[in-house]
């Protein structure tokens, strides 16, 4: 069964798209796109469609202050988008996994609940982790794909003119748009090393097991980034598989209009279907 559903929580409205299989107990995948990322981008329906094929359900979304409306692809609600920030995108799947097993989504309490991050998502999906397990509700794994270890990835020119101006204008490629970043989205970037922000230290309090993969042609986010994690996990004692794919680009070689599956999607997508079948 597919479904789109809109989740209202106090801060904005998520949307999400949801695959829910008749497998009995299936586990859920929870969804978390990058940085301007959405349901509808590139291969993610693709993952949603491979894993129902395997008996898992699962569920992508768009961020509530993301700028992009339902299955549109383009962003039309630039008064949001300046607005976001890691703290909106805990919020977002904070209230995901807090109504998973009420209305409208009606999971059973007895699946299982993974989360899977791309690129900048690792840092939401790991700090919301950090506080569903504070809360005692259960996190069943973490899988990142091509994920970043830090919100430190700017340049001291950059930081300082977004500071100057309260808000940083970035060009989409793809759409040619000039996006807005604004100011509380810095301040959590000029805290990336404090404890608010620290992956590294909110690693030490999500005990889960980890399935880690990265391209090994990433020219996007360096392959360093999901060592420094793999580390972390590991210093902590926390179960920890990681996996490189040979030829594999940030997107593992997919574009955006979906083209069609690739063998690095295909290879990377068999690490994770056995993952979470084991």
């Amino acid at each position: 069964m597919k479904t789109k559903i809109k989740l209202k929580l106090k801060h904005g409205i998520v949307t999400c798209h949801c695959y829910k299989t008749e497998t009995e107990n299936s586990p859920i995948v929870i969804i978390t796109n990058g940085s301007n990322g959405f349901y509808n981008y590139g291969m993610f329906p693709f993952i949603q469609e491979d894993l129902y094929k395997n008996g898992i359900s699962s569920i992508s979304y768009n961020f509530s202050h993301g700028g992009v409306e339902g299955d549109q692809d383009y962003f039309t609600q630039l008064d949001l988008y300046e607005k976001n920030c890691m703290r909106l995108e805990v919020e977002d799947l904070y209230g995901i996994i807090t109504n998973i097993y009420n209305h409208p989504f009606n999971f059973k309490i007895s699946q299982k609940i993974i989360l899977m991050a791309h690129s900048l998502g690792g840092i939401p999906t790991i700090f919301a982790a950090k506080r569903i397990l504070s809360e005692n509700i259960s996190v069943d794994g973490i899988i990142l794909l091509a994920s970043v270890s830090t919100l430190d990835l700017y340049s001291k020119e950059i930081l300082d003119n977004w500071e100057k101006d309260n808000v940083w204008l970035v060009k989409n490629n793809r759409t040619n748009q000039m996006l807005p970043r604004g100011y509380e989205f810095l301040c959590e970037v000029k805290n990336a090393q404090t404890l608010q922000w620290n992956l590294k230290e909110a690693i030490k309090q999500v005990n889960t097991e980890y399935l880690i993969i990265h391209g090994a042609k990433d020219d996007s986010v360096d392959i360093k980034h999901s060592i420094n994690i793999k580390e972390w996990a590991e210093s902590n004692l926390w179960p920890v598989s990681f996996n490189v794919i040979e030829n594999a680009t940030h997107t593992f070689n997919t574009k955006h209009p979906f083209e069609g599956e690739t063998i690095e999607l295909k290879n990377m997508l068999s690490v994770v279907v056995n993952w979470i079948k084991k």
